[in-house]
């Protein structure tokens, strides 16, 4: 596979592999966790910021050394959301937390993108909760009580997620004990269908929700809600 130029990355390329110089090696810290940051360049100009956790540096600390060049294919791409970005492209690679987990982008499944036949792990803030005795969705069809929720993503975009009260009830009462908390929320194994106008992922027998899970991913999300946000406002639940 040939080096994919940097200037033409986005969250739709399927399969990618870059090759590029490491410009810039520096350390971010914030309240709950911290990065190894890099700027990348490759041989046609194209700039790119990538992060890596600091936990799993030990694992680059060979390869990540300035003005070495690197091939890399392991990294998932985001959107910027820092307000003071290293170089110009809109989004930014970023290693994941343990290298199991494949979070896509909420871009990629609002605009039908991604391949409905595969489950996806997706993570975002709990913004709305709500219990329904009734949902039109393939694997929840008796009428029994599921669990309604929204999740929103650090660029503020929205999936609605379905799952079984059984899985998803430690989600709704944490939300009506502290409805100040920020919740994130990891839906791992989850379909992709779109029903009633609208893009959702539900839940299936393989799937499983984490609340808070402590892993870099989460621990990012939380310092930039609270950069973005600030305080939290009281959550306002879906009407049953």
């Amino acid at each position: 596979m040939e080096p994919y130029p940097l200037s033409k990355l986005n969250p739709d390329t399927s399969e990618w592999r870059i090759r590029a110089k490491v410009l810039a090696i520096w350390q971010e810290y914030y309240d709950h966790y911290s990065t190894v940051d890099v700027v990348l360049v490759d041989d046609k100009g194209g700039k790119i910021h990538g992060i890596i956790p600091m936990e799993l540096m030990p694992q680059f600390s060979s390869r990540i050394v300035e003005n070495r060049w690197i091939v890399i294919t392991d990294f998932i791409l985001r959107p910027v959301v820092d307000a003071l970005k290293p170089v110009a492209h809109r989004f930014e690679l970023e290693r994941s937390g343990d290298g199991f987990y494949d979070f896509v982008d909420f871009g990629r499944i609002l605009n039908g993108a991604h391949d409905t036949s595969i489950c996806v792990d997706i993570i975002g803030k709990a913004i709305n909760v709500s219990k329904i005795t009734s949902f039109g969705c393939h694997v929840y069809e008796d009428q029994v009580e599921h669990i309604v929720f929204d999740l929103q993503d650090t660029s503020e975009r929205v999936l609605r997620c379905v799952l079984s009260i059984t899985d998803a009830l430690p989600l709704y009462r944490l939300w009506m004990t502290d409805p100040s908390d920020v919740i994130i929320c990891v839906l791992r194994f989850v379909r992709v269908e779109f029903r009633e106008g609208m893009w959702i992922c539900s839940g299936v027998r393989c799937s499983k929700l984490l609340l808070n899970p402590s892993i870099p991913d989460v621990k990012k999300m939380k310092s930039v809600f609270s950069i973005k946000h600030g305080p939290i406002a009281k959550k306002q639940k879906i009407k049953d």
